[in-house]
């Protein structure tokens, strides 16, 4: 009997316990780092951390950002990995080193974003076998002295714990996986490669995109899309020949523009690409 109602006891103990741990509102679980962070801002970050846009929290460093804006593609980290985060093996498989900027990374972030964000976090704060701030990158050359330029910077010396957390979030969360936007095809291998893009917006709506592009883009880019030249190209002929880049841009923004960082779904871009697909809406 007395073993009985000891097994009683503990049961009602335990079941006492586990009820006010979980219902105890006076200990409210504390939001992780990665659950804080912006992933639009680590879109933004992406593109260029010192910019404007970015917010950057080292911004008043004068010479810090003289030595970035100096030497701008050996900082930006869509310079190595490319707007569609396959490195070399994807859109920038043509992008070969000049002595003003570093190799194209052969590391694939797209597929990296199914690492853990503990993982991603410790990966680019890390400084072992990254390149010190201090190194001259004037003397860059891509033939005979590439190795400290075509490293990974330091980004312990230059973005803080939270600007790294937006990056880790922007990677994987807010970055979209490209391969379901449009269909590439790759021939040859990096720096001599090429890259055709065919299939823009695959199962998107092109009806759903033209209300889309009429509501956040006409009024910049006109209704055929020519009245803004974007390199000298139409935004249509933009889109279909660097796709890679335009779905960056149009998500998080073209940096020192009024083109803005706003709400766009996957579902959104697919639309948007879809619609802009027509050669005859949207002419060369």
């Amino acid at each position: 009997m007395k073993k009985y109602l000891l097994v009683f006891f503990f049961t009602i103990l335990g079941s006492a316990i586990f009820y006010s741990c979980n219902n105890n509102p006076s200990t409210p679980t504390e939001p992780s780092s990665y659950d804080k962070a912006d992933g639009v801002k680590g879109g933004i970050l992406y593109d260029k951390f010192w910019s404007t846009e970015a917010s950057y929290s080292k911004s008043a460093d004068a010479a810090l950002i003289a030595k970035l804006s100096a030497s701008s593609d050996f900082f930006r980290c869509k310079q190595c990995h490319g707007w569609d985060r396959l490195g070399n093996k994807g859109a920038y498989i043509n992008r070969g080193p000049k002595t003003n900027r570093p190799n194209v990374s052969g590391i694939d972030l797209l597929s990296l974003a199914n690492e853990s964000a503990d993982n991603l976090f410790n990966d680019i704060k890390k400084s072992a076998g990254r390149r010190d701030i201090s190194y001259n990158l004037s003397s860059y050359d891509p033939v005979a002295n590439a190795t400290e330029g075509d490293k990974m910077p330091n980004f312990s010396q230059l973005l803080s714990d939270e600007e790294i957390w937006n990056l880790v979030k922007f990677l994987k969360q807010e970055a979209l996986d490209v391969r379901n936007l449009y269909d590439a095809t790759y021939t040859g291998t990096y720096p001599t490669g090429s890259a055709i893009f065919s299939n823009h917006g695959k199962d998107g709506n092109a009806v759903n995109g033209k209300t889309y592009y009429n509501n956040n883009c006409v009024s910049c880019h006109g209704v055929d899309g020519k009245t803004l030249p974007l390199e000298s190209m139409t935004l249509g002929k933009f889109v279909r020949s660097k796709a890679n880049e335009a779905q960056h841009k149009v998500k998080f923004g073209q940096l020192g523009s009024s083109m803005t960082a706003f709400k766009t779904t996957f579902q959104d871009m697919k639309n948007l690409y879809k619609a802009v697909a027509d050669t005859v809406s949207f002419p060369n």
